[in-house]
């Protein structure tokens, strides 16, 4: 009777333990995951016209947003396209109104650019044209996206108005980051789909 007692009063003082999870700012937005929220490797980059030199490195556009600092960012370009990959965490749906999805985009000029996820680099989920800096995006609200699936791609592609011009023509990227994170998924490597 007692051991019931001692369980009965156990479960009830754990239950009004709450545990917090505090968010990191990072950048202006808070990231409950953190650093790990980050782009972390570059799929594929094709460089627009209007880039220069100092401004067409896409790793500029992994991890934390780090500019101004020893790192720059990549700049699209006329009709240039950025994809990029999570590998230690995975974009997913919040289930509310919340932006999931942060680009952060530097430079005096902000600038259109379309934003696409995918969760196996093949089949792409168009989320529309945006700006600002930086610009969040409830992936929730749009047609196609799954509640509670892995997105693991995102996809930047420069839009028209042509807006900037040499030597960091077009939407400059610094980093994209997942509100609404989840552990990673296996994904195979880009190129490896049939």
């Amino acid at each position: 009777m007692k051991t019931q007692i001692l369980s009965i009063a156990f479960v009830a003082f754990a239950s009004m333990v709450v545990t917090q999870v505090h968010a990191v700012p990072i950048g202006g937005v808070e990231f409950p995951d953190g650093a790990i929220s980050f782009a972390d490797s570059v799929v594929s980059y094709s460089k627009g016209s209007n880039v220069g030199s100092g401004w067409d490195d896409p790793n500029s556009a992994l991890g934390v947003p780090d500019y101004p600092g020893t790192n720059t960012a990549v700049s699209l370009g006329v009709g240039g396209e950025l994809v990029l990959q999570f590998t230690d965490n995975s974009l997913t749906t919040s289930g509310n109104d919340d932006d999931d999805l942060w680009i952060f985009e530097i430079g005096g000029v902000t600038e259109y650019f379309n934003v696409g996820i995918s969760t196996d680099n093949s089949t792409w989920i168009d989320l529309g044209n945006v700006l600002g800096q930086p610009t969040g995006i409830d992936i929730d609200s749009f047609a196609g996206v799954v509640q509670g699936a892995f997105y693991s791609f995102v996809r930047l592609r420069d839009v028209t108005p042509n807006q900037s011009g040499f030597p960091y023509g077009e939407a400059d990227i610094d980093a994209v980051g997942a509100i609404s994170s989840a552990p990673p998924v296996d994904v195979p490597e880009p190129g490896t789909l049939v």
